[in-house]
């Protein structure tokens, strides 16, 4: 992996001149997007070797299918499923009645978050909810260091651009459903360069800041309409059930929400009776152990453990997130006092809203960060991945990085900038 720096160079510790690094001809690329271009910002690429960066997507999409039919298994109807979960209502958006399209479109839009440890790449979580980040802000910036690291011995970079993806993914998705190619971009998380390519692939596409939107016939009606943001965040937003009745397919669809529900990666951690052997190998190898906060017995590492007594006895061993993003603290019991995490434990299990998964200690890598006068090396930067999916296509991907002291959690503070992933050679690993 590279975006790694080296040695330190005279002038102090870590930093030396910044030359010509190629992020300084991102940062101008940056600003003329609108992007932030201030302060330290990534000197060179973060790039994976061309198998790892298509391996990360297929693991993405493998376990995202596996998660989706552990939670269509659970209920005949989405309200069902909701219920079977433990699932609270007002933590998710309320259920359009189209059970057609909910089931068919829960997984149309995707991320999912990696936390590299030492046994590479670990799944912390999943979007399926609408708040996938900005793929405008990866696709500028996967293209801006393709221009620029031209010269560089990993070159050519290769990344998906999610802007082409996802416009790709609806128009297949509209003629799949016998759709119109007109889709209304809603919210305030959206950009009018997203149009662009929308339109490019036949798209009568418009922004439309809050919920004014209809489904159906008429002039100001859509086939698709995308959200940008989570719907309580939209202004208008009490009107899109009336609007998907109509004939709007909305996308996320409000069922979405189940999929990124971190009980339902519990399930599937668990283990299921349909699963076979490779799905099993692959969520012991991608996916930390995770359980619901309910009291019993479980297994743990080839014994059978009362699972709060587990949790309390060995906090160092453990995070307790809540299944809803968003919704409460990341709590590690390794940087918890000892009182503070009793006490956390029995909330958790008191309310049965949260989960219990296994630490991954991160691998850190250095970064090299320029300010456009030196380069310094930030000496153990743990990242997380972010690759995103559009109708199970590959879509690009984000690489974030917690800030020292908060739970990688694949959200939340960072005093390090977020950059593209990209793919190419690797002069070393």
């Amino acid at each position: 992996m590279t975006g790694a720096g080296s040695r330190s160079a005279p002038g102090g510790p870590g930093r030396r001149p910044a030359a010509a690094v190629p992020g300084e001809a991102v940062r101008a690329r940056r600003a003329a997007a609108g992007l932030p271009a201030q302060g330290p910002l990534p000197a060179r690429p973060f790039v994976l070797p061309r198998g790892r960066y298509d391996e990360l997507f297929e693991t993405a999409a493998a376990l995202l299918a596996l998660v989706r039919r552990a939670v269509l298994a659970l209920g005949p109807t989405w309200p069902d499923r909701l219920v079977a979960l433990g699932a609270d209502p007002a933590d998710h958006p309320p259920h359009s009645g189209l059970e057609g399209a909910e089931t068919d479109c829960c997984a149309v839009l995707a991320g999912a978050d990696f936390l590299v440890g030492a046994a590479g790449p670990q799944l912390l979580g999943l979007d399926t909810g609408g708040t996938l980040g900005s793929p405008r802000e990866t696709g500028v910036l996967t293209r801006a260091w393709q221009r620029a690291a031209a010269g560089l011995p990993e070159a050519p970079l290769f990344g998906h651009d999610p802007r082409t993806v996802r416009a790709a993914a609806l128009a297949d998705l509209c003629a799949r459903r016998g759709l119109p190619r007109t889709v209304a971009l809603i919210g305030p998380g959206f950009h009018p360069d997203e149009l662009r390519e929308l339109r490019a692939h036949g798209f009568t596409a418009d922004l439309l800041p809050r919920a004014g939107v209809r489904g159906g016939p008429g002039p100001r009606s859509y086939a698709l309409g995308l959200l940008g943001g989570a719907p309580a965040a939209i202004g208008g937003a009490a009107d899109l059930p009336k609007a998907c009745r109509a004939g709007l397919l909305l996308l996320p669809q409000p069922s979405s929400g189940l999929l990124a529900d971190k009980r339902a990666l519990a399930l599937v951690s668990e283990g299921l009776p349909w699963m076979t052997r490779g799905e099993r190998a692959l969520v012991e190898r991608r996916l930390p152990w995770t359980r619901i906060t309910l009291a019993g017995r479980t297994s743990w590492h080839g014994t059978e453990r009362d699972l709060p007594a587990l949790v309390l006895a060995e906090p160092e061993r453990f995070v307790l997130k809540r299944a809803v993003a968003g919704t409460g603290p990341v709590v590690a019991g390794h940087a918890t006092a000892p009182e503070v995490w009793a006490a956390a434990v029995r909330r958790a299990f008191g309310l049965g809203d949260s989960v219990v998964q296994e630490y991954v200690r991160p691998a850190p890598r250095p970064l090299e960060l320029s300010d456009g006068a030196a380069v310094r090396t930030v000496r153990a930067a743990a990242p997380v991945l972010s690759p995103l999916l559009f109708a199970g296509r590959p879509g690009g991907c984000r690489v974030s990085f917690p800030a020292p002291g908060v739970p990688a959690s694949g959200a939340g503070p960072s005093r390090l900038p977020a950059d593209a992933v990209l793919a190419g050679r690797e002069a070393s690993d």
